[in-house]
């Protein structure tokens, strides 16, 4: 059987990406004026800029950020290093970081703690040389995390913890002023004696706060909480659907007004007290904590406090850059105030 001739198209060359010196070339001007117009173009004529940008046009030239940091001591990439990114709670603040950095003309390196780390481990992922700037989520105490940030060399944006430490400023959600306007709002129905906190782990920040806000509403009731009415265990359904059968076969759900640690527990909660034939909110009360979309899936709609996760990964974006700025200005404390979105449930 005669060969047959394979077409000259059929395993083509790739096409080989466009280097500086190639924009240099084309543009008739230095490799040094090139690197001006894309990282200083002020100081370029606008004639010669126009011909440079031209010529990036033309051959599709893309900066290496790499070789860019080297030469320029900035990347434009800024490092996020969050306990996890599964879940809403984390992803929106992520989604927020994202919307801002790109506004701004800045990229993300992203890290995260995987099943089973801790804090400490998200840290191993980031190459600190590459980024500009650090957002780190502390969650609960950790030393080793936060002396691990602060020697990273770049300036330092905590958010969830509050950090008093020179230069590094810090983003927090006013969780107990939330906690304490939803326990308030359970309280129109129900006695305080009736109330419950269901929060996630005791050493957890956020769930301290929150079960802080709680007693404080209790106490202004006048009926100071009794150690059975806030219990910690972890963010998840699993937790709540434990909780609410422990109180189905114990001193009963019916009647309670419950504040979970987030909108998960509650969501365990729901599950459990509709396998024992009861609903909300004519047996019982139950309001979530971040207001995801769980609370609108869900039937009845669950009662929520929003917490502003996508404003929190948006300023953490634009204090680092004010800090990459002037790194000598004090540190900076921002808090945010989160809000309570009535619905069904209570």
């Amino acid at each position: 059987m005669p060969a047959v001739a394979r077409p000259d198209n059929a395993n083509p060359k790739p096409r080989r990406t466009a280097s500086i010196g190639d924009v240099a070339r084309v543009a008739q001007v230095s490799i040094a004026t090139v690197s001006r117009v894309i990282n200083n173009p002020t100081l370029v004529a606008p004639a010669t800029r126009a011909r440079v940008l031209d010529a990036v046009r033309q051959l599709g030239y893309q900066p290496n950020p790499i070789a860019r940091a080297l030469m320029t001591n900035k990347s434009r990439i800024i490092g996020v290093a969050l306990p996890d990114i599964a879940g809403e709670f984390y992803s929106e603040i992520l989604r927020g970081a994202e919307d801002e950095a790109r506004a701004v003309g800045q990229r993300l390196l992203i890290a995260s703690g995987s099943r089973g780390e801790t804090d400490a481990d998200v840290h191993t992922a980031l190459p600190y040389t590459l980024i500009d700037g650090l957002a780190v989520m502390i969650t609960e105490p950790n030393d080793s995390l936060w002396k691990e940030s602060i020697g990273s060399g770049v300036p330092v944006c905590v958010l969830d913890a509050h950090i008093d430490s020179d230069h590094v400023d810090n983003i927090v959600i006013d969780n107990h002023r939330a906690a304490t306007e939803a326990t308030r709002h359970l309280l129109r129905r129900s006695d305080p004696e009736d109330c419950c906190f269901v929060g996630g782990a005791e050493s957890n920040f956020d769930s301290k706060e929150r079960a802080a806000g709680f007693a404080a509403a209790l106490a202004e009731a006048g009926a100071p909480a009794r150690t059975d009415q806030i219990v910690f265990g972890n963010y998840t359904s699993d937790w709540g659907r434990q909780w609410a059968t422990s109180m189905l076969g114990g001193p009963g759900l019916k009647g309670r007004a419950v504040l979970a640690g987030n909108d998960d527990i509650a969501l365990g909660i729901l599950f459990a007290a509709r396998d024992a034939g009861l609903l909300p909110p004519d047996d019982f009360t139950v309001v979530g904590f971040d207001n995801t979309r769980l609370c609108t899936i869900v039937r009845p709609h669950l009662s929520s406090v929003r917490a502003p996760l996508r404003e929190m990964g948006a300023a953490a974006i634009r204090m680092l850059l004010a800090r990459a700025q002037d790194p000598a200005r004090s540190s900076q404390r921002l808090e945010l105030q989160a809000e309570l979105v009535v619905r069904e449930t209570s």
